[in-house]
């Protein structure tokens, strides 16, 4: 009865929805949804595992590994105290050939609208912060602003139709439905990418003013560029996840805390208004005071690291407007609390004729547009991105910190750049092995940095990360803390300090179960061993027979963490597995009901052994570590494959390991675990 009075009562409205997990009352579905998904988000951990497996995979292609060995070159032959320049060098873009693109595609467009409307750029190339993939920013204004221009729609519609006829222009697609609709194309004489928006100017103005703080000091530049280069690369930046905008508001917001940049609101106290629609765009830098002569670039990312390590994004609203942090629940619904907003509100309600939309702090991520100041810009930041993006700081933080990595300027831009998140992602494979109570024990040894051990090397290259690598998850549990046999032990690649590996688990479906309790446990009534225990057993000894008889691999056991008795299952199993025959090609999944599904997959490595040695396109060469890591519960069994030491290039998509690998997964989807059961009870 008292969780009854305590939860919120339903709102009245018509129109009320109430959270089905909390019951907590909403005005909108879509607040509700929003919240939903925020609050009640299902298994973040394990997206941000998948998150950090494509990270890790993308590094593993020869073309991101080509480019961490052009970077290293570079940085070994750069003079002292210029490697961040170099890097910045390195990934910048070719500015002028942005400006000379966007002066054909003005003159295009101009020419076809008849001089009806205006092209105005935004984003990197107004503001310097272009790296090499960089797309050109445009906003189309109206020149004719009476009751007879154009509407926004028809503005729209008719620019797209323009450029799908033009040849000066290809890959033309519409998305009408974005917070700000846009059409995407591509300039043919350039290759470059164009979005063109024609229904909101702010971008040009808050271009404009990161522009002209950028142009005050050499070092800002540098500050900005690295740390979108850094986020790009760690794919902190991208697709559904934080957008470069958001990431630029960071920096302001931290060189606010700094106390290198006054708020925007004081900027604007002594400038005449510059109204757009109800938003102030007016600033004036003249009275912002110089960097100190005696500050680097690296002592501003670094510090930008610390700041936002400890940050608490979902308690907190960053606002570069008032140049401090507000709380979330209360800054927005309680009147009086946040002024400036409620008269923006008015004056855009005022400008446009209708209510506009409301801030958005039902997200993780709470960061204020520094002058459009009901605009989230965090708000396309999810609760695994924010996990991720927490994790890469804390870790980014520790390595500006350590002397010994800094000492080795290649190795620390490659670790901040690319091994760090490879770091993470051997971490967070660990912590997902760990019992509760293993990481509990380790949490409190890792409470105290006598007790800690330093870390291994976790990039392909050789790069160390920091010695200082306490990071808040448990999986740098590699610590002085040594497994029993009820523990899961340290996996073979960690401690090799690779992480680059095709990975796939497996888990007992509600089929598997049914066989085991109907074919085998129902027959074995002296069982000890809990039915996960036996699951495991098969899937190991089918494995065993999938790799030695239908895929005729030669194996070797190299690694196996011994049970406590004879009878108990090893945590860990590693072998090492060479052919050099293909023999997963062109084969046929597809069961039939004349043979078993083994029979009839051994009936065709049978038939390959025979017609395939002569055939030359099928022969290979295939060496590496396979292992097989069980869960402390027995519900969870991870292949892990990975190439022998120095072999750079056996992951790559085309590679016969890749291929034996997507083969394999095949086979075990398609694999008849019941035939497996009924030959367990034979066997035993």
């Amino acid at each position: 009865m008292s969780d009854l009075k305590s939860r919120p009562k339903p709102l009245q409205e018509d129109n009320a929805v109430n959270c089905k997990v909390c019951d907590a009352p909403f005005k909108t579905l879509q607040d509700c949804l929003a919240h939903e998904l925020l609050k009640h988000t299902i298994k973040p951990q394990k997206k941000l595992r998948k998150c950090l497996d494509a990270v890790t995979k993308l590094f593993a292609s020869e073309q991101i590994q080509s480019e961490r060995r052009m970077l290293q070159s570079l940085l070994v032959q750069t003079k002292s105290g210029q490697h961040m320049r170099a890097v910045v060098g390195f990934y910048a873009g070719n500015c002028n050939a942005l400006a000379n693109c966007f002066a054909q595609v003005r003159k295009s467009i101009q020419k076809q609208m008849q001089g009806k409307v205006k092209v105005f750029p935004f984003g990197s190339l107004v503001t310097g912060l272009a790296l090499k993939d960089s797309d050109i920013d445009l906003y189309l204004e109206q020149v004719d602003t009476t009751s007879s221009c154009m509407t926004h729609r028809q503005l729209f519609n008719r620019t797209h139709n323009f450029l799908r006829r033009s040849d000066c222009f290809s890959d033309v697609f519409a998305i009408r439905h974005a917070r700000v609709p846009i059409i995407r194309c591509k300039h043919v004489m350039s290759g470059l990418s164009i979005d063109i928006s024609m229904t909101s100017p702010n971008s040009t103005h808050n271009s404009r003013f990161v522009a002209e703080l950028l142009n005050r000091d050499v070092r800002l530049r540098e500050l900005f560029l690295f740390l979108k280069i850094w986020a790009k690369k760690l794919k902190i930046i991208g697709s559904g996840s934080m957008t470069s905008y958001c990431l630029i508001t960071l920096i302001i917001y931290h060189l606010q805390q700094l106390r290198h940049l006054p708020s925007i609101k004081q900027l604007q106290s002594h400038c005449p208004v510059q109204d757009i629609f109800g938003i102030n765009y007016a600033f004036c830098l003249q009275s912002v005071r110089p960097l100190p002569a005696s500050l680097t670039t690296f002592d501003l990312v670094t510090s930008f690291f610390e700041l936002y390590s400890h940050m608490d994004f979902e308690k907190k609203v960053l606002s570069p407007y008032l140049g401090h942090e507000l709380n979330v629940e209360t800054a927005f619904s309680v009147p009086g609390n946040f002024p400036e907003y409620e008269a923006q509100m008015m004056a855009m309600q005022r400008a446009n004729g209708e209510q506009p939309e409301q801030f958005q702090s039902q997200r993780c991520v709470c960061v204020q547009d520094p002058f459009e100041l009901q605009h989230n810009v965090g708000q396309s930041i999810s609760q695994t991105n924010l996990c991720y993006l927490h994790q890469c700081l804390v870790l980014a933080a520790q390595a500006c910190k350590d002397t010994k990595l800094k000492s080795t300027p290649a190795k620390f831009y490659d670790y901040l750049l690319f091994g760090l998140a490879e770091n993470l992602m051997q971490e967070q494979r660990l912590e997902h092995m760990q019992p509760a109570k293993l990481r509990k024990q380790v949490q409190q040894i890792m409470a105290t940095p006598a007790d800690a051990a330093t870390a291994k090397p976790s990039v392909a290259e050789p790069t160390d990360p920091p010695d200082a690598a306490t990071v808040q998850s448990a999986a740098t549990a590699s610590v002085s803390v040594k497994p029993t046999d009820d523990k899961v032990p340290s996996s073979s690649p960690v401690e090799n300090g690779s992480p680059l590996m095709h990975v796939h688990t497996l888990t007992p479906t509600n089929n598997d179960l049914k066989s085991l309790r109907a074919d085998f446990l129902s027959k074995k009534r002296n069982a000890k061993k809990t039915i996960y225990y036996y699951w495991v057993e098969c899937y190991v000894d089918a494995i065993k027979d999938i790799l030695s008889n239908i895929y005729a691999l030669n194996m070797k056991q190299i690694d196996t963490n011994s049970p406590s008795t004879s009878d108990t299952l090893p945590r860990h199993i590693t072998w090492l597995i060479s052919t050099s025959l293909d023999t997963w090609s062109s084969r046929n999944f597809q069961r039939t009901s004349k043979q078993s599904f083994f029979a009839q997959q051994l009936q065709q490595t049978i038939e390959f052994s025979k017609t395939r040695p002569q055939n030359p396109s099928y022969a290979i060469s295939l060496s590496g570590r396979f292992s097989l890591v069980i869960s402390p519960d027995y519900k969870e069994l991870r292949l892990e494959l990975q190439p022998m030491p120095g072999d750079d290039l056996a992951l790559q998509r085309q590679s016969p390991l890749t291929k034996f690998f997507k083969s394999l997964k095949n086979m075990l989807c398609n694999y008849n675990f019941r035939e497996k059961v009924i030959s367990l009870q034979y066997e035993r």
